[in-house]
């Protein structure tokens, strides 16, 4: 209970000599806990509510859970819910509105980046974004196909800092201490 979550999504891509249209683009749907600074970042074909708010579901469980571990990728996400939601108003998060399990509330960017009434923002996804795209721009661009790679290997940067060695070594150790 307490925690905020900020949830927007991205467009992946790039132009052509930095001009005209995006080239081989990916959305890319996410949240960050503002709280643990814990995120998500999930490859998505379509914007739209049915496609974004299972991801939601998912990602920002309702209840007494405390931690979800996803086995097939192997990376733990940690959200204490009962959770608020803030966004900004895309029409596929109205569905939110409605949904008991969640407090949501927005910002209207053609407005303001801070609602004035509430002080909703969703900066820290932004930042999250840019820190995210930074090192794919000094690359020259990302293979599609090797996104969803380059997103697990960004949260868990994130989760557990730039010493990859001794964070793996660490985190192996705390799921399977030796006894």
């Amino acid at each position: 209970p307490g925690h905020i979550v900020e949830i927007d999504g991205s467009c992946f891509g790039k132009r052509k000599y930095q001009r005209g249209r995006l080239l081989k683009t990916q959305w890319v749907f996410g949240g960050i806990d503002i709280n643990t600074r814990k995120c998500f970042l999930v490859p998505v074909d379509q914007r739209d509510a049915t496609a974004l708010l299972p991801i939601i579901e998912e990602y920002v469980l309702p209840g007494n859970a405390d931690a979800i571990c996803d086995l097939s990728n192997q990376i733990m996400y940690f959200f204490i819910l009962g959770t608020t939601i803030h966004s900004d108003e895309w029409r596929a998060y109205n569905a939110l509105r409605n949904n008991p399990d969640y407090i949501h509330l927005t910002v209207n960017h053609s407005i303001s980046f801070v609602n004035p009434n509430t002080g909703v923002h969703t900066q820290n996804i932004e930042n999250t974004w840019m820190l995210a795209k930074r090192k794919h721009k000094k690359q020259g661009g990302f293979n599609r196909h090797l996104l969803q790679t380059y997103l697990e290997e960004f949260m868990w940067r994130q989760e557990f800092g730039d010493e990859p060695l001794k964070n793996l070594v660490l985190q192996i150790n705390s799921l399977h201490p030796v006894q």
